[in-house]
């Protein structure tokens, strides 16, 4: 299958799933924030049976790469001089509200989990929305945050 065909249908099967679920948030919303079509291209197919089981999955990716980047700032592998140095360059507060961030996220993970424990749709479809306003209006915000300090330190 090409690129373009799978690319449709990507773009049909999530049509049919926001009506299915209700998922409010539209699919440039999410695929500029966790890649979902990228993921498809790589993966090289559109699950039929699961596909929004598939989107939560790589909402899932999105969230655990950044909390182990995060978790990696408040401890580091002792070894690993990188992460050593980055966890210098941030103050107790940083660490704190790190933590936080990686808690709120989690909690939004672990929803994801129970989720598809229980197939719940409703809950699937609010976490899909969920997890694009948690995005946008405090993760990436604090996360930028906590960035522009590392990148601060790295240019001294």
């Amino acid at each position: 299958m090409s690129n373009s065909e799978l690319l449709k249908e990507l773009y049909e099967r999530f049509d049919g799933m926001k009506v299915d679920l209700g998922v409010k948030t539209g699919f440039e919303e999410l695929d500029s924030i966790f890649f979902i079509s990228d993921a498809i291209l790589s993966a090289g197919f559109v699950s039929k049976a699961g596909f929004s089981r598939q989107v939560c999955s790589r909402i899932v990716d999105t969230y655990m790469g950044w909390n182990n980047y995060l978790h990696n700032l408040v401890m580091p592998v002792p070894n690993y001089m990188i992460q050593m140095q980055e966890h210098k360059m941030l103050v107790d507060d940083d660490k704190r509200e790190i933590w936080r961030l990686i808690g709120e996220a989690m909690s939004l993970v672990s929803r994801n989990t129970l989720v598809g424990l229980t197939h719940d749709r409703k809950a699937e479809a609010q976490f899909i929305d969920d997890s694009f306003i948690f995005w946008k209006t405090s993760f990436k915000p604090r996360l930028e945050r906590i960035i522009r300090k590392t990148v601060d330190g790295w240019k001294k």
